[in-house]
């Protein structure tokens, strides 16, 4: 009796234990919170790095909140930089930002600016006046070794400051 009994229980555990495993499955899910993207919080930081001749290292900060329940870092950015339609050129972000959960965070930003780029834009004489920004690139972030790489699009209208040089020392930092 046992023997005819052993098929039916082996088949009965066998059914269960799928089962088992589908409703772990959608416990885990279930538990996992949608994934919001940061909110743009403002730039600031403007300065020069370094003035030279024939180009002048330009530096920023892109500042962000966190509204997650958990921690990231941002690994790598690199974007294309516009003012008014005209290419200011790439900028890098020289160091690794770590990102604490619900919090508001900062990526530094550097960039080289050529002297001829600068006298197409007519820079001095955009101080001080609204100027339409835009950016396009990607960033490289991730937890626990894990990275994906997310497209950064970004326009809008800012003002350049007549204090640009303000902070020269730890523009973009």
């Amino acid at each position: 009796m046992l023997l005819q009994l052993a098929p039916f229980l082996h088949s009965t555990v066998l059914m269960k234990k799928p089962i088992l495993i589908i409703v772990v499955c959608l416990l885990v899910l279930a538990s996992c919170s949608k994934i919001v993207e940061p909110t743009f919080k403002r730039i600031d930081g403007f300065g020069l790095k370094k003035l030279g001749l024939t180009e002048t290292v330009v530096g920023f900060n892109i500042a962000f909140f966190n509204p997650n329940n958990f921690g990231l870092t941002v690994k790598k950015t690199a974007i294309d930089v516009y003012v008014d339609s005209v290419l200011l050129g790439r900028f890098t972000q020289p160091q690794e930002t770590n990102v604490a959960k619900k919090s508001e965070f900062v990526i530094p930003l550097q960039g080289a600016v050529s002297l001829g780029r600068a006298l197409e834009l007519n820079l001095p004489s955009l101080i001080g006046k609204e100027v339409f920004v835009q950016a396009i690139g990607n960033v490289r972030v991730g937890k626990a070794g894990v990275y994906v790489t997310k497209d950064v699009k970004y326009a809008g209208r800012h003002v350049l400051d007549v204090n640009l040089t303000k902070n020269p020392a730890r523009a973009g930092f």
